[in-house]
């Protein structure tokens, strides 16, 4: 079968964002499923190295976006385009429809294909606002249901007449009948998780055909042993330009960690991943003992490897967390909050513990620490149906059971 994956970005090793490695792995199972793949995404310089490096793996066509060449027009552009995203979330800004409409490239390839995926909901208002004419397949990876995003933002702007409640309002409204449009014109939504499936139905009604497709988390994770420097040592994995990491990030300096390091000061808070604030580094710089921020990583194990407990503090967002599993599948102990265990926890998979406030996070990570040998045993105990659910095995077998069973 011949895929056009549509997408934001091209991936490559080593992408500082959950959803770029989700992707490198999809396109991956795509071709070890025999199928052939090109990628469709927009030219910039990010793009175009990490084209090269997927050569042999798929094709990709590079679609020009045509930016003014005066500095001042850019800046004029870029206002107007925050504000297309504020109005509009779920629609990729005007420029780029206009550029893939006008590249006879992308749609020679999007013409020619046996099936489009759309990689993330929002890559779906570019070829699926209504029915596409044509018997080829058309599928929206959802890396997460973004009007479950602008339903929490509208709960944490209140109500009333505020500006700021007004306008969460107007977005939930506006992303929800966005994100109607595109999961109802799908042959198939896929999902991460069986709440996220249930969302596409609230969302888009029962004619959704939502589908439940594990991400491979597992298969390049081992069981990670405590190794290397012996000092009491929690971590939080994040890209750091995503408000909800940084979020959670002051939130755990200036709340969760306090109360630790009340009754346990020798333990250090590590923070690791890309794009750290300047916000956290300022913090960080006031407790240098108690906080360290690693910036971008080349592997996350040797942080993996000195953690005797991961901390998911996030309060925002959608979707499965990926930092979540991977520590799971590594048999360290998880503090999170409901928010980062949404769609992994059920009746046979649970976390070390899960609070929703400062004081309940704090200590859970006590507890943690209080007999690390301890808490890796009961992280141990469900290691095992996490690394099977999350199995590269399980992903290709879904898949490939989405591109069978999709008929248009």
């Amino acid at each position: 079968m011949r895929i056009v994956s549509l997408s934001p970005v091209v991936p490559y090793e080593g992408i500082p964002h959950a959803g770029g490695h989700y992707l490198l792995r999809h396109l991956r199972a795509l071709r070890e499923l025999g199928h052939r793949v090109t990628v469709v995404s927009f030219d910039d310089r990010e793009n175009r190295a990490a084209a090269k490096s997927l050569a042999g793996l798929v094709d990709v066509v590079l679609v020009p976006e045509h930016l003014p060449h005066s500095p001042h027009a850019r800046r004029l552009l870029s206002a107007v385009e925050r504000q297309e995203q504020r109005l509009f979330p779920v629609r990729p800004v005007a420029r780029r429809r206009r550029a893939l409409t006008r590249s006879t490239a992308a749609r020679r390839a999007l013409a020619t294909a046996d099936a489009i995926e759309y990689q993330w909901t929002e890559s779906g208002w570019l070829g699926l606002r209504r029915r596409p004419a044509g018997s080829a397949l058309h599928v929206v990876v959802a890396h997460d249901v973004v009007w479950q995003n602008y339903a929490r933002f509208l709960s944490a702007a209140g109500t009333g007449w505020h500006p700021r409640a007004l306008l969460a309002r107007w977005r939930r409204a506006s992303v929800r009948r966005d994100e109607r449009r595109i999961y109802r014109h799908a042959d198939a939504v896929v999902s991460f998780s069986g709440k996220d499936a249930a969302l596409v139905g609230r969302v888009a009604g029962p004619s959704a055909r939502a589908v439940v497709v594990r991400p491979p988390l597992a298969d390049a994770s081992e069981i990670s042993p405590r190794t290397g420097d012996p000092t009491p040592t929690v971590l939080f994995v994040g890209a750091f330009d995503r408000s909800v990491n940084a979020e959670a990030a002051v939130w755990t300096m200036t709340d969760i960690a306090p109360r630790v390091l009340a009754e346990h000061p020798d333990v250090r808070f590590v923070f690791a991943g890309a794009r750290p604030t300047p916000e956290m580094r300022r913090l960080a710089s006031e407790r240098p003992g108690s906080f360290s921020i690693t910036g971008r990583v080349e592997s996350l194990e040797p942080v993996y490897a000195t953690a005797d407990a991961v901390l998911v503090p996030l309060r925002a967002g959608a979707g499965v967390k990926f930092k979540t599993v991977e520590a799971m599948v590594r048999g360290i102990p998880v503090v999170s909050t409901g928010v980062g265990v949404e769609g992994i926890v059920d009746d046979r998979i649970r976390v070390f513990s899960v609070a929703d406030d400062a004081r309940g996070l704090a200590t859970g990570l006590l507890r943690a620490l209080a007999d690390p040998a301890a808490a890796r045993r009961e992280a141990l105990l469900v290691r095992d149906i996490v690394a099977d659910e999350f199995s590269g095995n399980a992903f290709r077998r879904a898949l490939a059971q989405v591109y069978r069973g999709a008929t248009p």
